[in-house]
């Protein structure tokens, strides 16, 4: 069994900090002209961040945060030491900001079990901001009608704490309804206001959060965190980034009000400005993680080439080669025939665990079409086909001829009880030979 590894796709803040570094998913230009954006806008504003499940849009906005907190340090001629590293040799070191940011990350879907979306944002606005604030802040000075309404939300959360006396706040407020003592929509206009001139005045001039998996969270959390923001964060010094798949968003909307409604309308009412997340530059999808010796030029080539034809996403590409990096490689070989059998079947046999299950189950029980698709749709499995022809030329006599070849191996290793009177010299045993490629064994 090979050996378990956690894949690195989370957007940690170390994984973030190469990211930036190296700019390893090339859009160092795109953050630059985001953040050159965002610093011409004077008003309150809501963006949306749209692009497809799996496409980095979490990478994404943490390199925006990461960046408007180093310059913003920075113009404030605060200690940057830890960042400079990062930023040295990155475009993003000197662009030059009008105003100064604090940036904060929400993640919608941590907190989508509880009541109010709005008691989270306020909560996580408070304990993240404290991370960029000069000082460390004092919730007491927010004022006793602050207090009575985040204490019962921390209550619910004990892994977060609030400075301040909090056995005493627990005693005062604990069975309280987390809305008992908000009576009207100025009210909480108020408390969004006391929160932003404690954390705000003395750190930036505008606050810009990051909502994210907003589209992951159960429909009825999701539309009231939009309404929450539109109604009580009007405030000139928030700019809300929410980073979503606006096309799952709509059905989220339209599963929770009915096929009927104008979902989309609805949707678009929130947004001020929509943006497109720019694609991952091509030339960096296509540089495959796995390692390969001279003999192991086709299964590279055949894995790079499975993952644009599925178009997977920047994330499920990074597993797909680390799966791939994790099998046995002693067993490919392009020089010998049933090296090259494994070099086609194992690629095929980890995608199609990652695109299908039900694909998965018919390739490896021999059934479908599947086979036949790919060898003719991919490049690199056509011109191995070729080489088992007559003459081993890349002409369609030629693959006739190698692929009535390596069909019947295919046929014979995975249907079940399929005699093989093939000229190929191969091991009887290659589906389980495959399947211990697969475990890394």
């Amino acid at each position: 069994m090979k050996k378990y590894q956690k894949y690195n796709v989370e957007a940690t803040e170390d994984s973030v900090k190469e990211s930036i570094k190296d700019n390893t998913y090339g859009r160092a230009n795109s953050i630059k002209s985001f953040i050159e954006g965002l610093d011409m806008i004077e008003d309150n504003v809501f963006i949306s961040l749209d692009a497809k499940w799996g496409q980095g849009k979490t990478f994404y906005v943490r390199q925006i945060e990461m960046t408007l907190k180093y310059l913003s340090k920075k113009k404030l001629e605060q200690d940057v030491s830890d960042l400079e590293d990062v930023f040295e040799k990155s475009i993003l070191k000197n662009v030059p900001l009008e105003k100064t940011y604090l940036p904060i990350y929400y993640n919608s879907w941590l907190y989508d079990n509880h009541n109010d979306p709005l008691m989270s944002l306020l909560y996580v606005m408070i304990k993240e901001s404290e991370k960029y604030v000069s000082t460390t802040i004092d919730t007491k000075s927010l004022g006793d009608k602050l207090l009575s309404l985040l204490s019962p939300f921390s209550i619910a959360l004990p892994f977060l704490q609030l400075s301040g006396d909090m056995e005493k706040i627990k005693e005062n407020f604990v069975g309280k309804d987390l809305l008992q003592e908000i009576k009207t929509a100025e009210e909480i206009r108020d408390i969004v206001k006391q929160i932003l001139n404690e954390v705000i005045v003395e750190s930036a001039q505008k606050l810009v959060i990051f909502i994210d998996e907003l589209d992951r969270c159960k429909p009825s959390y999701a539309i009231e965190m939009l309404e929450r923001i539109k109604h009580y964060f009007d405030d000139e010094r928030l700019v809300f980034v929410a980073s979503v798949n606006k096309e799952q968003l709509v059905h989220t909307i339209s599963n929770y009000y009915g096929d009927a409604f104008d979902a989309t309308g609805y949707l678009n009412k929130f947004f001020d400005i929509n943006i497109y997340l720019p694609e991952i530059p091509k030339y960096l999808r296509e540089n495959s993680i796995l390692k390969t010796n001279n003999e192991q030029y086709f299964v590279r080539r055949i894995v790079e080439e499975l993952v644009e034809y599925y178009n997977l996403s920047l994330r499920d590409t990074i597993i797909y080669q680390q799966n791939m990096e994790a099998t046995s490689k002693q067993h490919y070989n392009d020089t010998r025939v049933q090296g090259c059998m494994v070099s086609i079947f194992v690629p095929v046999i980890q995608i199609l665990d990652i695109v299908s299950q039900s694909m998965k189950k018919d390739f490896m029980e021999g059934k479908g079409s599947i086979f036949d698709e790919l060898c003719e749709n991919i490049p690199s499995i056509h011109r191995m086909i070729c080489r088992f022809g007559t003459n081993g030329s890349d002409d369609d006599e030629n693959y006739r001829v190698g692929y009535e070849k390596v069909s019947k191996v295919y046929e014979c290793i995975f249907k079940a009880n399929k005699p093989y009177d093939g000229t190929l010299d191969i091991s009887r045993d290659l589906r389980d030979i495959c399947i211990r490629v697969c475990n890394g064994e």
